[in-house]
This record gives C-alpha cells, structure tokens and sequence, in this order.
C-alpha cells in the first residue's frame, strides 16, 4: 500500500513538472509570435523591398549610391547592391578597364514613384516643336583657362529636395546636371521642367534603376530610349546623356546605348551619410579641376550639404558647370557608348 502511494505522488509530480514545462514552452511561442506579427516599431529602415526610412526621407538611391521610395506598381529593381569601379580624380576620361577602389553607386530602393509628397503635382507637357527649349545659359561665359567642376544627381527629381538644390544653383550663378528616372517623370514632370529651364542639363538615369549588364539588347533599349522619350515629354533635351544604373557597363551596354555614358570621379556617399558636413567634406577633400561629382536630388542632407559646397567652389575659384559645358570647354569630343570619369 505504502509503495503505491509512492508511485501515485511520483507520477503525481512528474505530471506537474510536465505541466510546467509546457506552460513556460507556450509563453516562449507566444512572445516570439507577438514580436513578429505587430514589429518593431522604432526602426522604420527600408527592407528588401525598399520602402521608406527613419526620416520619412524616400530610401535613396536601389545610386545610389552610390549613388537610395514607395513602389506603386512601377517595375521594381534589383535591391542587391551592384559595385561598379569609380577610378581615382586623374583617371582616363574614355572607357577603360578602371582601376580605381570599388564603391556601390546606390542604396537598395531606388526606381519608383515616392508616396511621401507631391503625388499630386501637376504635370505640363512641353511642346517639342519649340526649339527655344530654355535661355538661361545663352549668356554664360565658361573660360577654358580657369578651373571648373561638374556637380551632378542622380534618382530625382524630387521636389522637397531638387528645388532647394536649384536655389543654390541660382544664387551662385552655378549649373549642375541631373540624371533623372524615367519613371519618376510623369510625378515630377513640372519640377523637372523647373530643372531645365534654370539652364541646368538633364541627363538620363534609366526607366527603373535595373542593371543594363544583365539585361538583352531589347531591355537595354528600353531602360534607356523610354526614359529618354519620357523625359523629352517635359523638356527638350534631344538625345540625354546616360548614367548607366550603379556604374556598370559592359561591351554589350556599349554596343546598344547610342549616347555618351557619365559616370564620376568623386563619390559623396551622401546616400549613405545623410550628413551635410561629411559630403562637404568629401569633396573638398577629393574634388580637382575636371571632376564629375555623384550626390542624388533625394535627401535634405544633400540639399544642405549643396548650399555649403557651392559657395566653397566658387571661392576656390571654380566655375560650376554642366557635363556638357564642361566637357566643351575643355575641347573634348563625347563618343556614343563610352563612358567618362571626368573631363581630364
């Protein structure tokens, strides 16, 4: 009788520990469950998808970028960073193997349409027929002999940002380019115009940011002759200078790309940063006379980090210009399907 006993309050209190177990066991999964299904809800970063960050600033450029937005059903590019070589200030003008360190020209993002402002931006169709597309560099004189730069960004435009950035262009009497998406324009069509008729260039950045080394000729043509037939809608530009997505290029690119390609000497990182003083500091550091500077049109940080660069410039004595006012001051040529550093 007594043995019995023994083994009742033995099966007894295995029962219980048993119980234990699976009570604390359930508290464990509800946890982990609750911590997925509501998140995190103090980090706001971009995911795979790309989306929006911290700031509520648009994710730069998928250039980001180096050369960092909300999709809304536009193709969606490829969020793995692709690196591309960015050579040193002297490096050779023309295509080349380029030797220079490897540097990511954009941030996992780029390519779509922002839900954050002005979605309801009024758009006006420019009249291709008029060949008096914009004026205002009809009086500008760039002189061969002193030294100049060329400031350029990529992935706009976006009106919070862009339209600082050509205030400060304006105050200094400066120029700079801008390699737009192509399906960025039906949104931005208005501020666009606003970039071109300031005499600014408007250089061609793609459809949708994918990688043209992996696509075939067909995708090829129609990253880079929709967006240019896009961004002509806006403003007549004619033929726009291409800034192949992340840099990359290949001798498949080259072949099927009928414009000069632009790429850079000096990477901001300013998608990276989102701090004025270290993309101020980065190019007092490295910029020299012929430099093609990368920052992008889609972060305040940039626009901040322009109205300390610009007037810097102008006191070192360099004239800021265009690519295009740059590449003609200093007698050289631009050939279709080859890319260019800088203008050394």
């Amino acid at each position: 009788m007594r043995r019995r006993r023994r083994r009742n309050r033995k099966l007894l209190y295995a029962l219980q520990i048993s119980w234990i177990v699976l009570a604390i066991t359930a508290t464990i999964v509800i946890i982990t469950q609750s911590s997925k299904w509501f998140g995190n809800g103090d980090n706001a970063e971009v995911n795979a998808a790309g989306t929006i960050d911290n700031n509520g600033e648009p994710n730069g450029p998928t250039d980001q970028d180096s050369s960092g937005d909300i999709h809304t059903g536009t193709p969606t590019p490829e969020v793995t960073i692709t690196p591309t070589v960015s050579p040193e200030g002297s490096g050779n003008q023309a295509e080349g193997d380029g030797t220079g360190q490897v540097t990511p020209s954009i941030t996992p993002g780029v390519g779509d349409n922002d839900e954050t402002t002005n979605q309801g931006e009024t758009t006006t169709p420019v009249d291709n027929d008029d060949s008096s597309a914009s004026t205002s560099n009809s009086d500008r004189v760039i002189d061969p002999d002193k030294p100049m730069v060329a400031l350029t960004f990529d992935d706009g435009p976006y009106p919070p940002v862009t339209k600082r950035i050509l205030e400060t262009l304006e105050k200094n009497d400066a120029r700079a380019t801008f390699f737009v998406m192509g399906n960025r324009v039906d949104t931005y069509g208005d501020t666009l115009k606003l970039v071109h008729d300031a005499g600014n260039q408007i250089g061609n950045h793609s459809y949708s940011h994918k990688d043209l080394t992996k696509l075939d000729q067909k995708g090829i043509e129609h990253e880079v002759d929709y967006s240019n037939e896009l961004i002509n809608e806006k403003a007549n530009v004619g033929d726009a200078y291409l800034r192949p997505p992340y840099g990359a290029k290949s001798e498949k690119v080259s072949q099927y790309v009928k414009v000069p390609m632009i790429a850079w000497c000096v990477d901001t990182l300013d998608w990276q940063s989102r701090d004025k003083n270290k993309v101020f500091e980065e190019v007092k550091r490295s910029v020299s006379d012929g430099a093609i500077v990368l920052m992008h049109d889609l972060y305040p940080s940039t626009a901040d980090a322009i109205e300390l660069i610009v007037p810097w410039l102008v006191k070192q004595g360099y004239q800021v210009v265009t690519v295009e006012e740059m590449f003609k001051a200093k007698g050289i040529e631009l050939e279709p399907g080859k890319i260019y550093y800088n203008a050394k």
